[in-house]
């Protein structure tokens, strides 16, 4: 999916090729063993120019305050 975003004031799009929310520890008995661990969220995504082609140099100024951001919008879709 590709959808319109900013960083550093600058328009781009954002492709997002993988996302899987979390999955908390699932017990399933008693003994030892019977768990299934948690698994972490994945969300992974490229930035591209406004014209759709890869943009390392905007991924560079990317903060976590940034990739957070542009999760929430994508949750939001």
């Amino acid at each position: 999916m590709i959808f319109h975003t900013r960083v550093g004031g600058i328009p781009c799009q954002c492709l997002v090729y993988s996302y899987y929310p979390a999955v908390p520890m699932r017990i399933t008995g008693t003994g030892f063993g019977d768990a299934d661990p948690p698994e972490d969220e994945v969300f992974e995504f490229r930035l591209l120019d406004r014209k759709g082609y890869p943009a390392d140099w905007l991924e560079r100024k990317l903060t976590n305050n940034d990739a957070d951001r542009i999760k929430k919008e994508y949750l939001a879709l």
